[in-house]
């Protein structure tokens, strides 16, 4: 029988994402230097979400914020006592200051990136803090098992590999985009803890859908307003794709749609202003001149919808002064609270981030310590909140990561000076 080596670490940081990482370099900062802290990630490569975020840009933080940003099933006032800890001007003068990664501000669309506009630039900034800091990483670790031995976690991995420690930072991340091994794994593992869960589901992921009209709009974009039922989605950016529909403002909704597709929601209408404005300056538009109805719409929207709108119209080529009251109302409903025909969405595979999750009920917000445990402390996507798209969900994991390092450092002095 093969005896398995232990390794003996104070504290473990499972997952090398952005809320682990931020999590590794806080506990380290705040922990004498004899304190050994390890990352276990389970890829080959940390950061692998910020890599790809952005377009490659990584959008680091939102300008600023609300807690109107976020979505949960949890308590608004524990979000709300969450993002006191940590400010978003306090968050970007860490990124400039300590880990001297210069930002750039794009005022116009609420964003924060780094100067070189390189994701990679971000995700080295925090390795190598991390790495200054003495925090070791192990890569292609898989964590499938953990369970108490009196007041220490043993974390047993998928090589058969143990490790020991008194504290425990859980970042595994949620189930999107499983190709970079986000595919649910860390909640298989706190659910055998009995950590209860909320049902989780794909967030912020592109809608499949008809198009208007008879013809595929695939590249067409603009700026729109979009609600889902009462819900007015923040952002405005509208981009038909070849199986339906994305962009900023039909992913801040998407949750809707996923929600009801898995029975955790009543179906949700989507409705489409296509330029913003009311109705009442519709009615002004369509009142008097000599343009026609298409000539007019295309005036205000891209040409190719506005020939889809109006396809199988009577009053398509008629001039706008001419249009009979019932037309005019028509028209109007049409460029205003446009029904978007949505079928589905292209779920986890291309979902920004996952919803649902561990309930902030379960977590003392004050340190990110679930609650039946003093040793394990959680941060990041694995917990039921995500922002919108633009930096809201990057903030959510320097904070949560900075308060369960901060809390995790705080080891009994024994432990500190714990040889290995």
């Amino acid at each position: 029988m093969t005896t398995c080596k232990m390794i003996n670490k104070d504290i473990v940081v499972v997952g090398a994402g952005a809320a682990g990482l931020t999590a590794a370099i806080f506990a380290a900062l705040q922990s004498s230097p004899e304190t050994k802290i390890a990352i276990i990630e389970r890829t080959d490569k940390a950061g692998k979400k910020i890599l790809m975020s952005g377009g490659t840009r990584c959008n680091v933080l939102p300008v600023s914020m609300s807690e109107k940003d976020y979505f949960t099933d949890s308590s608004i006032h524990l979000l709300k006592r969450i993002f006191k800890s940590w400010s978003v001007e306090g968050c970007k003068n860490w990124f400039i200051d300590d880990l001297q990664l210069p930002l750039a501000c794009e005022v116009e669309t609420n964003k924060w990136f780094p100067v070189t506009n390189s994701a990679k630039d971000v995700r080295d900034a925090l390795l190598n803090k991390a790495l200054s800091l003495n925090v070791e990483i192990h890569y292609s670790t898989q964590i499938t098992e953990m369970q108490r031995n009196h007041n220490d976690w043993i974390l047993t991995a998928s090589d058969a590999k143990q490790y020991q420690a008194k504290h425990v930072i859980w970042s595994t991340g949620g189930l999107s985009v499983p190709t970079i091994g986000t595919d649910g794994a860390g909640h298989q593992v706190l659910r055998s803890l009995g950590v209860q869960m909320k049902p989780t589901y794909p967030a912020l992921t592109p809608l499949t859908g008809q198009h208007p009209g008879s013809s595929n709009l695939a590249g067409v974009s603009l700026t729109v307003g979009l609600t889902a039922d009462t819900m007015i989605a923040s952002r405005e950016g509208f981009l038909f794709t070849h199986k339906g529909f994305s962009g900023p403002s039909v992913l801040d909704v998407s949750h809707c749609v996923t929600r009801y597709v898995m029975g955790q929601q009543q179906r949700p209408e989507l409705a489409i202003n296509w330029t913003g404005e009311s109705k009442d300056i519709w009615q002004k538009r369509l009142t008097t001149g000599k343009s026609t109805v298409l000539g007019t719409l295309k005036e205000y929207i891209p040409n190719r919808l506005a020939e889809a709108l109006t396809e199988g119209k009577s009053y398509r080529n008629q001039k706008v002064s001419e249009l009979s009251k019932n037309d005019r109302a028509d028209l109007i409903q049409l460029v205003t609270a446009y029904s978007l025909s949505w079928s589905s969405h292209e779920g986890y595979r291309k979902a920004e981030v996952t919803g649902g999750g561990v309930p902030l009920e379960a977590i003392d917000t004050a340190t990110m310590r679930l609650k039946n445990d003093p040793g394990l402390f959680l941060c990041g996507e694995i917990m039921d909140v995500f922002g919108r798209i633009g930096g809201f969900n990057f903030y959510w994991a320097w904070v949560t990561g900075r308060l369960a390092g901060l809390a995790a450092s705080k080891l009994p002095a024994q432990q500190q000076a714990q040889e290995v």
